[in-house]
């Protein structure tokens, strides 16, 4: 099994520590990725009841069903809220998962008018994969966007080692008539149904995954991961808090085709009672490999 990771942006000692533990957690990772077989569903799975089997296509599924994005989830005790758009259906679909896939509520949505996933500026496609919510607009006067617009981690950088570019990735509303597949690549909704979506969702921390079709069966993944804990929550961390104690307020591994994000809102115990939200970005080119690309970190 090959493994590669790159640097992360730290002192070149803490980025030499990092990759080594790295190293570990993909393996793992790689190791525990690896479904076969499907089995009965007995959880919400509305998205995929609409597309059987047969119809889709190699490309969209990678190497096989996921059991769901959710590869682990610790959250004591409150759950993790996930937007999926499947532009086959126009739908955009509002879940909770709590160690079980509840589906909230499903809208009408638009995506671009062009089919496949986005390329280059001015395609007329919507990109797909796994982004997050970076820039929030709520003001009456952002007519073009209704009164809220939402913006996209578009390119992140599973799109950048893809070679995808452009930017103004958008979920927004529109007081027209929503028609099918008639935008420039933003997601859009009735501006009423998106007040309704913002809601019922904190979409600040809500993980949005776009997908053709979304291949999953819904079901909790049937490996919990919890050996992958220790070394992935000290990846998360910037080399000046691995010392102090902290608190993991909660942790999330989540999965899309070759994509995989694990995010973490972690309490550091310092003279600030900082805040901290870490994403690590781990790519699957293949069953047996995993690539550590990128950590992200902000503080509140």
């Amino acid at each position: 099994m090959q493994i590669i990771a790159d640097d992360i942006k730290d002192t070149q000692k803490a980025a030499d520590f990092i990759f080594m533990k790295a190293a570990l957690l993909v393996v793992v990772v790689a190791l525990t990725l690896c479904y076969d077989g499907l089995k009965n569903n007995s959880y919400s799975k509305e998205p995929f009841q609409n597309i059987p089997i047969g119809d889709t296509v190699q490309g969209d599924v990678d190497d096989g069903l996921w059991d769901g994005p959710i590869l682990f989830y610790k959250g004591n005790g409150k759950p993790i809220h996930l937007i999926l758009v499947e532009k086959a259906l126009q739908k955009l679909h509002l879940y909770c998962y709590d160690g079980r896939y509840q589906l909230i509520k499903s809208y009408d949505c638009s995506t671009g008018e062009q089919p496949g996933k986005k390329q280059k500026e001015n395609d007329q496609k919507t990109p797909e994969g796994i982004y997050f919510n970076v820039t929030s607009y709520r003001d009456s006067k952002v007519t073009l966007f209704g009164d809220r617009a939402f913006g996209l981690s578009y390119p992140d950088i599973f799109d950048s080692l893809e070679g995808n570019c452009g930017n103004g990735i958008f979920i927004h509303g529109s007081n027209q008539t929503i028609k099918p597949f008639s935008t420039n690549g933003c997601v859009v909704l009735n501006t009423r149904d998106l007040a309704d979506l913002d809601r019922r969702a904190p979409l600040k921390k809500t993980p949005v995954i776009i997908a053709n079709h979304l291949s999953y069966r819904f079901e909790p993944a049937k490996k919990q991961l919890s050996e992958l804990m220790l070394l992935l929550k000290q990846a998360m961390l910037p080399e000046n808090y691995r010392s102090l104690n902290r608190e993991f307020r909660h942790i999330a591994i989540i999965g899309f085709k070759k994509r995989v994000v694990a995010v973490g809102e972690i309490r550091i115990k310092d003279s600030k009672n900082t805040l901290g939200f870490s994403r690590l970005y781990l790519y699957r080119p293949g069953k047996d490999l995993m690539v550590l690309l990128k950590r992200e970190w902000s503080e509140e």
